[in-house]
C-alpha cells in the first residue's frame, strides 16, 4: 500500500492489555486446573483479597488468593513497556493507573487458570523448545564457569567460543568417544552436496537454501556413527540435532572433520540434557517461574481467543455498516505520483535529473523497476510527507526535483502525475475495514472481558506502598 492510501490507523484490540501481556511476566505460576467448561463467576462476594494481616512494603497488591505484585515486579513491568502503554511518568496518579493494568493482567491469569486449555501443537512445541533451551543454556554455563576455572589463568584468556569447545572436547574425553570414520566420510559428503545461497538471489531464497536438509541415504539414519560411554550417537540423532539448528548459524559442512564436530555439539548436547534431568534442574525456582510463565501466557491466549476474538461478527453487513459509519477514513487525499532514486554519487544524480525530463525515459525506468519487483513510483499526500508534497504541486507534472542530499546519497524525483482525491468503494477497502472493525471490536470486548473479571476477582491493595512508589522519582 502506498503511503497515502492508509486509512486513519485503528487501535489495536486492548493495545494496553497485550503489551503488558507480551512484555511481562504473570505474578505466580499456574495452579492446578478444573474440569473444562466450569463456569466463570459472575461476581465475586467481595472485592477484596483474603489476606492476614497488613501486606508487607514489597508487596503492592494481592489478587485473586494468592498472585502477589510485588514493588520489584511493578517497576520491571515499567521499565518493559513503554508509552502509551503506560504512563510517561512515574507519579502517583501514573503509579495507580499502571498496577490497575498490572492488576487486570492478573485477573486474566486467574480466570484462565481456573479451566483446563488444549495448546495447539506449535504452542506445545513452543513451550518444549524454551523448556530445553532454559535448562541446555543453564547446564552450559554451569560447563564454562567450571572449565574456565579449571584452566586457571589461560581460561581467563579464551573467548565464549573457544571455551565452549574446550568445555565439549573435555568432556568427550571423558566418555571415550570413538568414531566411525567411514560413515563420517560419507556424511560429509550429503553436507557437502547442499546447494550454497546465491549471493544474488532473494532473502527467502538464502534462507530456504540454508535451511535445506542434507539427503542422507535412508538406510544409514540407523546407523551409530560415534560410541561412548553414556551410548551409542546415530546418524537420525545427528540430523534431528541439525534441523533443530537455525539456519542462519548453520556452519558450512564438507568435510569428516566438521561433521565429526557435529557429533561432538550433539553428545554435548545430550550429556547436558541428562546430567539436567538427574538434577531435575527444571525444577528450579527461576527455570520453574519461566516455565510457568509461558503456560499461563498460552492459557490466557486462549481466553481472550474464546471470550473475545471468537465473539467479532465480520459478516459483510457488519462490515458494511462499519464501512459507512467511517466513511471519511476511506476517503483518498489529493496525492502526487512521483518517481524517486537514490544514487550514491551526486555527479551520476546530476546525470540522472537530466534525463529524467524526458518523459520516455521516466516511463522505462518505472516499467524496469516494477518488472524487478520493486517499484520506485510511490504516492504522496500533505499527511503523509506535506514538504514533498507541497514542493511537487508547485513544480507541477514533469518536473524534476533535486538531486537532493540524504542519508545514502543523493534524490532525485520526477513529478509523474498529480491525482484529485476521491471516496472509494467498500469493496476497494474491505481489507482496511475488516481490519478496523476487528481492532475497535475487539478492544472493546477485551474491556467488557476484563472489567467483568475485574469485579469478579478478589484484590487488595497497600496503598502505602502504592503511595511511597508514586512519590519516587520514575522515568
Amino acid at each position: 500500500m502506498d503511503r497515502c492510501t492508509r486509512a486513519r490507523a485503528p487501535r489495536r484490540c486492548a493495545s494496553w492489555t497485550l503489551v503488558l501481556l507480551m512484555a511481562t511476566p504473570l505474578a505466580a505460576p499456574a495452579r492446578a486446573r478444573l474440569a473444562p467448561g466450569r463456569p466463570m463467576p459472575a461476581r465475586a462476594a467481595s472485592t477484596a483479597a483474603t489476606v492476614r494481616g497488613p501486606l508487607p512494603d514489597s508487596v503492592l497488591a494481592v489478587v485473586g488468593s494468592r498472585r502477589e505484585i510485588t514493588v520489584s515486579r511493578f517497576r520491571k513491568a515499567w521499565d518493559q513497556v513503554a508509552p502509551p502503554a503506560r504512563p510517561d511518568s512515574l507519579t502517583p496518579e501514573g503509579a495507580r493507573g499502571f498496577l490497575e493494568l498490572l492488576v487486570s493482567k492478573e485477573a486474566l491469569g486467574e480466570a484462565a487458570g481456573r479451566e483446563r486449555w488444549i495448546w495447539t501443537a506449535r504452542e506445545s512445541a513452543e513451550y518444549q523448545g524454551q523448556r530445553d533451551r532454559l535448562v541446555i543454556q543453564t547446564m552450559l554455563d554451569s560447563a564454562l564457569t567450571a572449565t574456565r576455572r579449571g584452566l586457571g589463568p589461560r581460561g581467563d584468556s579464551l573467548d565464549q567460543q573457544a571455551l565452549g569447545i574446550v568445555a565439549r572436547d573435555s568432556a568427550m574425553t571423558r566418555l571415550h568417544v570413538r568414531y566411525e570414520e567411514a560413515l563420517l566420510a560419507k556424511l560429509a559428503q550429503a553436507w557437502g552436496a547442499i546447494p550454497r545461497p546465491s549471493r544474488d538471489s532473494s532473502m527467502f531464497a538464502q534462507l530456504r537454501a540454508m535451511g535445506a536438509m542434507p539427503a542422507v541415504d535412508p538406510a544409514d539414519t540407523a546407523k551409530v556413527v560415534a560410541r561412548s560411554d553414556e551410548g551409542d550417537y546415530r546418524v537420525a540423532g545427528l540430523l534431528e540435532a541439525w534441523r533443530r539448528l537455525n539456519p542462519l548459524y548453520r556452519p558450512r559442512i564438507e568435510s569428516g572433520s566438521q561433521v565429526r564436530d557435529l557429533v561432538k555439539n550433539g553428545l554435548f548436547e545430550r550429556m547436558l540434557r541428562r546430567d539436567a534431568e538427574r538434577r531435575g534442574l527444571e525444577h528450579r525456582a527461576d527455570i520453574a517461574a519461566a516455565l510457568a510463565n509461558l503456560r499461563e501466557y498460552n492459557d490466557v491466549s486462549h481466553l481472550v481467543a474464546r471470550e473475545v476474538y471468537a465473539r467479532i461478527a465480520t459478516d459483510s453487513l457488519t462490515l458494511l455498516k462499519h464501512f459507512r459509519a467511517r466513511q471519511d477514513d476511506w476517503t483518498l487525499p489529493l496525492r502526487v505520483k512521483v518517481l524517486g532514486i537514490v544514487l550514491g554519487d551526486r555527479g551520476e544524480a546530476s546525470a540522472l535529473a537530466v534525463r529524467l525530463r524526458a518523459a520516455g525515459e521516466a516511463e522505462s525506468l518505472e516499467a524496469v523497476s516494477r518488472r524487478g519487483g520493486a517499484s520506485l513510483a510511490y504516492e504522496v499526500s500533505a499527511a503523509s510527507d506535506s514538504a514533498l508534497f507541497a514542493r511537487a504541486m508547485r513544480a507541477g507534472t514533469g518536473a524534476v526535483l533535486g538531486p537532493d542530499p540524504v542519508e545514502d546519497g543523493w534524490e532525485v524525483w520526477r513529478v509523474v502525475a498529480v491525482m484529485p482525491g476521491r471516496r472509494r468503494s467498500f469493496d476497494e477497502v474491505r481489507d482496511l475495514v475488516h481490519h478496523s472493525w476487528y481492532g475497535e471490536e475487539g478492544e472493546r470486548l477485551m474491556r467488557a472481558l476484563v472489567d467483568s473479571l475485574r469485579a469478579a476477582t478478589p484484590v487488595a491493595i497497600n496503598q502505602a506502598a502504592l503511595a511511597k512508589l508514586g512519590g519516587a522519582r520514575g522515568n
